[in-house]
This record gives structure tokens, sequence and C-alpha cells, in this order.
């Protein structure tokens, strides 16, 4: 780390009790934790804080083993950060301990308790493995997950599950869009190359780079060669085929990567709208530094009064807000901050966008239905439900599923010669408006 892990530790603490007590987003914690910090600092709080939420079940297990009672907060923040580094296993033990005891020093809130973590961490490597037999066992602490949620993944891929489970608490690998407008991927692994980083080609545009590194060290990325892009999110354009000078919405816009593949693949122009002011200047930062263009438009994309106003289009795009359960191995804060209620809320949300963007489309134009999401109440219940309702839509084929809707579960070694080889979890269905029956 550029910055002592100490420093990382004790930075952290002021953002897990948000992270774990109120469950709050890792986005939130890390952004409540690098107040008033030096950028250095971001990268080292990052991992600590992606770290303890992916051993959160087991932490939680070995405390209710070491303590005999709850322990201070800022103490608790502390053993919690360090045993999740000791399960990961990527820095010395003797290292972790010392630099936990050396955090608890550094804020008076903790530092009477640095004799106690001290022995607290040197218990836990003393029988480890006593203290971690029951983990393979028990399902909650050995994939780190809530009992309802290997429930509903038990229920939903009954062939699958244990893949998916274990692949969601991986650390995911860095993957990007290579921009097909400006370089082809083998020009772009050989710039890898000359820059003494190791890629490797996982989907059509797609680009893995081992081991992963800073976004600041990926060699074009500032300016514009590539864009931070999962394999499972780029098929987009596999789907919507366009035509120079269609006009595309791409409802629920932020923070922008589906508008800036179909720009870099298409001469088309594109209204990118988002309900959220915050998220949609994350829009406008994308596209200037891919050096793009489009519409940017704030507001509620199930708002008719809205939609009449943007004019017509050629094709819709509608990534609709999910569960987002098919990304946890990049947001593993997912599994603890959603509720099986959720669910029904969301896709009630998804049914309601689909309704009023259907209105919006032609006869004879597409409309391609996305969410990272596992869950078939978000994904084929919900287009089946649709198509029940709508005798006018029709699934239409493409070149990845003749069936017009297509899953991906997270696999970091796909069997489809025609998917990329390692992806998250997405439904798409492609949607195309004809003549009522």
């Amino acid at each position: 780390m550029s910055v002592s892990l100490s420093k990382a530790i004790s930075v952290s603490t002021v953002g897990w009790p948000k992270l774990f007590s109120e469950s709050a987003s890792l986005e939130k914690a890390l952004s409540l934790c690098l107040q008033n910090q030096t950028p250095e600092i971001k990268g080292a709080v990052q991992s600590l804080l992606y770290t303890s939420i992916r051993y959160k079940a087991q932490v939680e297990a070995l405390l209710g083993k070491l303590v005999k009672k709850e322990p201070h907060e800022k103490v608790k923040a502390i053993l919690s950060i360090a045993l999740a580094l000791l399960l990961e296993g990527t820095e010395k033990p003797f290292t972790i301990v010392n630099q936990a005891v050396e955090a608890a020093k550094e804020n008076p809130e903790s530092a009477w308790s640095s004799g106690f973590i001290n022995a607290v961490l040197r218990n836990f490597l003393r029988n480890r493995s006593q203290l971690t037999a029951s983990f393979k066992t028990n399902l909650v602490t050995r994939y780190n997950c809530p009992a309802w949620w290997i429930s509903k993944i038990r229920q939903d891929y009954p062939r699958h599950w244990q893949s998916i489970l274990r692949v969601q608490n991986q650390r995911p690998p860095l993957t990007l869009r290579i921009n097909c407008s400006r370089i082809t991927v083998k020009d772009y692994l050989e710039k890898l190359n000359k820059s003494g980083l190791v890629g490797k080609q996982v989907g059509p545009w797609a680009v893995v780079i081992e081991p992963a590194c800073p976004v600041s060290q990926i060699p074009g990325f500032h300016e514009g060669l590539c864009s931070v892009q999962d394999a499972g999110s780029q098929l987009v354009r596999d789907f919507l085929q366009l035509h120079d000078g269609d006009r595309v919405l791409d409802a629920c816009a932020a923070p922008g990567g589906k508008t800036a593949q179909l720009l870099e693949t298409y001469k088309v122009k594109v209204t990118a709208l988002e309900i959220d002011p915050t998220r949609a200047t994350r829009i406008d930062e994308t596209l200037t530094r891919l050096g793009l263009e489009a519409k940017i438009v704030v507001g509620d994309a199930s708002e008719t009064s809205l939609l009449n106003q943007l004019g017509d289009f050629d094709a819709i795009l509608l990534d609709a807000p999910c569960t987002a359960s098919g990304i946890v191995r990049r947001h593993p804060d997912i599994v603890w901050s959603r509720r099986p209620e959720d669910i029904p809320l969301l896709a009630a949300r998804q049914k309601k966008l689909l309704e009023s963007l259907w209105e919006k489309l032609p006869l004879g134009k597409d409309l391609l239905y996305v969410v990272c999401s596992l869950f078939p109440e978000e994904g084929p219940d919900q287009i089946q439900s649709f198509l029940k309702t709508h005798p006018e839509a029709r699934l239409k084929g493409s070149s990845l599923c003749s069936e017009g809707m297509l899953r991906l579960i997270p696999t970091d070694n796909e069997v489809d010669e025609h998917l990329p080889l390692n992806h998250d979890g997405f439904f798409y269905a492609l949607l195309t408006k004809g003549q009522t029956k």
C-alpha cells in the first residue's frame, strides 16, 4: 500500500459503522471515510472496506467466539478489519496484527484497547483451524451472505447456485471496454504489453488486466481509448442493430457506459435520460473523457409528459433500476443492504418504466430491456408478464440468442463460446413493436 496499513485501518473505522451497523452502501461509507483525507489513501481504504464486507459473516462468527461482550464500536471496527485481512490472507499475519495495534494507538477512543486487540488477534492465529472449522458446513459463513439470499439463489438456480455464490464472493476482474472507434483490441493489447501490463481478451471488445491496477495506471484511459465496464454489460451493441442517424433514447443512463458504447459503435444521436441529477453529471464526465456527445436530460423515464417532449426515437434502451443481484462481486455490500421485499418493489418500478417507454416506441422499432439482476421477477418473469398484456410486443432474436431473451449468471469461465469468457450476471430482452393481432 502507498500509505501505512495502520493509517488505512484507522481511516476505515470512520465509515465502518455506517457500513455494518446502518447498512449504508460502500460508496457512502467510503465517502465518509475520505472526508478531509488525501487522495492517495482512497485505494487503500476502499480495499479494506471491500475486504471487510466480503468476510462479514465469518468475522461476526469469529467475534462471537473471541470476545465475551460487545467491544466498543471503534475497537470492533479495528478487530473486524484485521480479522477480514487475516482471513483473506494477502498480507502477512504478523504485519496485520502489528498494524492493527498501531491503528488503535493512533486514536484516543481506541488507544486503551491496543493490548486487547493484540491478544484477540493472536488468539485467532493460534486457534484458527478450530475457530473456522464450521465455516464450510454453515452456508452463511461459507458464502458470506444472508440465509435468505442463499435460499433465493438456490431456489432460482438449482443447478448453478453454488457456483453463483462462489463467484459473487470473489474479487472482480478489472475489465475494460476498448473504444472500437479509436483502437483495435489487438493494438490495445500491444499497448498494455509495452506498459508492462498483461491483458487478456475475454469478449469482442472486452479486455481483462491481470493483475488489476489503479485506473490512473491504465494506458490510454484518460485519452479515451478504453473504459472500465464488465464484459456482460457490453452486449448492448450485439442486441441493438442501429443505422447512421438513428435517434436512440437511453433511459436510466447513468453513469453513461452504455450511452458511450452506442456512440463508439454507431453514428447515432443519443438522448441520455437520468432521474438523479448527481448521477447525471457522471454521464457528462464519461462522455467528455471519451470525446463523445449526447443530449443529457434529468428526469423520470416513466413520466409520459417528459417523454413526449423529447420527440421520437428509432430505438429505446431501458437499463432499469434493479436489485443489482448480478454484480455482487463488484458491489459486495448488496447482499447485506438488500431485503426480500425490495424485489417486488423494484419489479413494480421496472413494470412502470416498461409501460411508459413502450407507449413512446414507434411501430416497427425495438426496445432493449436490461437489468443487472439474477432474480426472475426482474428478468424473464417481468418480460413474460409484459408480453401477456401487450399482444403487439414480440421478442426479437439476435446474434447472441435466437429467443430474444438472454440470462447471464456470474462466471469466471463461461462455456458458451458466443459469450464473454468472464462476466457478471445480467438479463437482456429485445422487444419489437408490431401490429396488434
